[in-house]
């Protein structure tokens, strides 16, 4: 039993062996099946032309993302995190400064130094946390009517700075802070009051509620106190060193008699608004009132910056960037190296404003420049000779 399988399996390793030659002639007279070969090649090149085009599309979808990337916002204080790709841009001195992009939430646009609050433009409230007691931070060179009387702490700040500087100057303490931040509904009192007063129907002294620069937290209204009496301010004499001087502590003088027509508000020589540095030094040098100066920043992109040289000679560049309203955020470039801040203008877009680092010397030039768009001209009056008087007005509205 155990031999059989053997002889059985030597007889067919016989047999196979027997007909192997058959076979492989067979095999070798048969037209060779190349079909199979080339079908496999065919294949392995389809996988690879696939491979390539999945990381080609792949590559470029990665970088179109990083730079769409949704970035965090801080709709308190605009704490913007940057995007990771850029953009080259030339810099007003011709060297390449590289821009990134970040989104900022487009309800930002109503919150900033520079927001346009008039009769077109109400005010949206903001950051009401940044309103803090003028008399909890005042020094003590001059007044405030009361402990409720408030301002924005950048503003308040600003303030306190300016009025121990003019005290330095002119040794006068007799200053008070009549007004500052305001409700709406406090807005609305002061307007029927002044209608009540002079039987108009529309009134030209004091904002429409909801209009007012008051409700922002950037304005105040100043007055004379001494002796217990208080007197009203008309910026005159020694008091012109406020006008003077405010813009080197990013303070304006918001209604000036010649902007009556533009702001729809007739002078008010006690009214001062912060709007910042530098753009309070170039409105005055460019007797440009709010309105004007921030319809002229819209002729200045990423790739075109305003530049201005601050009262102090610190050099700064300045831009606009339109509102995408069709989207929650907008996309804007900001150069990742430099300090920079984003203002909204209360209507449409942004102005970002950088802070180069760099300095004018006075060897280059003694007074301050600032460049314009092409067809405009700006004018080279040193601070002293653009520092005009302010108009007087013997009749204190509130504006």
């Amino acid at each position: 039993m155990s031999q059989k399988p053997k002889k059985h399996t030597q007889n067919q390793q016989k047999k196979t062996q027997s007909q192997k030659p058959a076979e492989e002639k067979h095999v070798h007279n048969t037209r060779p099946l190349p079909q199979k070969r080339k079908k496999g090649g065919k294949k392995a090149a389809e996988i690879i032309i696939s491979l390539l085009l999945v990381a080609a599309m792949g590559y470029g979808g990665f970088h179109a993302y990083r730079s769409l990337k949704p970035i965090s916002q801080d709709t308190e204080n605009l704490s913007l995190v940057p995007g990771e790709d850029g953009e080259t841009v030339p810099d007003a001195s011709g060297e390449q400064t590289i821009y990134e992009n970040i989104a900022v939430q487009n309800t930002q646009v109503n919150a900033g130094d520079l927001i346009l609050v008039n009769d077109a433009n109400a005010y949206v409230d903001n950051n009401a946390s940044e309103i803090v007691s003028i008399y909890d931070k005042k020094t003590e060179h001059y007044h405030v009517s009361g402990t409720e009387t408030s301002l924005r702490e950048t503003a308040v700040d600003a303030l306190n700075r300016m009025l121990e500087d003019f005290y330095v100057a002119k040794n006068h303490s007799d200053i008070i802070v009549i007004s500052g931040y305001r409700t709406k509904d406090q807005q609305q009192k002061l307007y029927d009051e002044d209608l009540a007063q002079t039987g108009e129907s529309t009134s030209t002294r004091v904002a429409l509620p909801g209009h007012s620069e008051h409700e922002s937290g950037y304005s105040l209204d100043v007055s004379l106190y001494e002796d217990g009496v208080q007197s009203d301010y008309d910026g005159t004499g020694d008091y012109s060193w406020i006008d003077e001087n405010c813009d080197h502590y990013g303070y304006i003088l918001r209604y000036a008699a010649d902007k009556a027509e533009i702001t729809g508000i007739q002078a008010e020589p006690w009214h001062y608004r912060y709007v910042g540095e530098p753009h309070a030094t170039y409105m005055k040098e460019n007797n440009l009132c709010l309105e004007e100066y921030l319809t002229q920043l819209k002729d200045y992109t990423s790739d075109n910056r305003l530049q201005i040289v601050n009262w102090d000679g610190e050099i700064y560049e300045v831009y606009y960037v339109a509102a995408d309203m069709a989207a929650d955020s907008t996309y804007v470039l900001v150069p990742p190296d430099q300090d920079y801040t984003i203002s909204g203008n209360n209507s449409d877009g942004f102005i970002i404003t950088v802070d180069t680092g760099r300095i004018q010397s006075f060897e280059e030039n003694s007074t301050a420049e600032t460049t314009a768009p092409e067809g405009q001209t700006v004018p080279e009056e040193t601070q002293a000779e653009t520092a005009a008087a302010p108009e007087e007005n013997s009749e204190e509205a509130v504006g």
